[in-house]
């Protein structure tokens, strides 16, 4: 069963701290909003774009509606893009935990890498596994845990790595454009079942 988030409900939600999976439509833009809230609060925020999905014009057009100048605001999200599975797990795994913490991590297109038929699937298996394992030390280490994928159009038949990921997070929450708004709906009861997520 499925309870409908509205805009400033999932807005209040989302600020609240924990460990949160967005997933559906509008992730580019609910991530840049979220970034750019947090770095216009004066926080330093940590981005791994795994599905180079950052949009750094977003954020500064929420910083210049919020009377802000856009590069202080900008300077605040530290930017760490990964191209594969593997460097993806050794970010995560092996230099972001021995990092000095603070502010919220942000992890855009967690699964996406994960599909790459270039690498074995036990072998992504195992880095997928890896980095599950290692969402809860990461959670405690950051201000809030924020992991953002977006459609996976023709992996849906895939292994489910979405469903796997939903395990390590408190939240689950489908997004999706709603009337010249964002809608969510948060995922009760069966939080492990995310079709659409991977």
């Amino acid at each position: 069963m499925e309870a409908l988030l509205p805009w400033p409900r999932l807005r209040d939600l989302a600020f609240s701290g924990g460990s949160f999976l967005f997933f559906g439509e509008a992730i580019s833009r609910l991530s840049a909003y979220m970034m750019g809230r947090f770095a216009l609060r004066g926080r330093a925020v940590m981005l791994v774009d795994a599905a180079q999905a950052f949009d750094p014009y977003r954020v500064a057009r929420l910083a210049r509606l919020a009377g802000a100048p856009p590069r202080p605001v900008l300077e605040r999200i530290r930017l760490s893009r990964t191209f594969t599975c593997h460097q993806l797990a050794s970010l995560l795994c092996e230099i972001l935990p021995d990092r000095r913490a603070g502010g919220p991590l942000f992890i855009l297109g967690p699964c996406s890498l994960f599909y790459d038929d270039q690498v074995t699937l036990k072998e992504r298996e195992a880095l997928f596994q890896k980095i599950t394992a290692l969402l809860p030390v990461l959670e405690k280490r950051y201000d809030g845990l924020y992991l953002f994928q977006p459609p996976l159009s023709g992996k849906i038949g895939k292994p489910r790595f979405g469903r796997r990921l939903s395990g390590s997070v408190a939240w689950v929450i489908r997004i999706r454009e709603g009337e010249g708004t964002l809608e969510g709906r948060l995922l009760k009861g069966g939080i492990g079942v995310l079709e659409t997520a991977g």
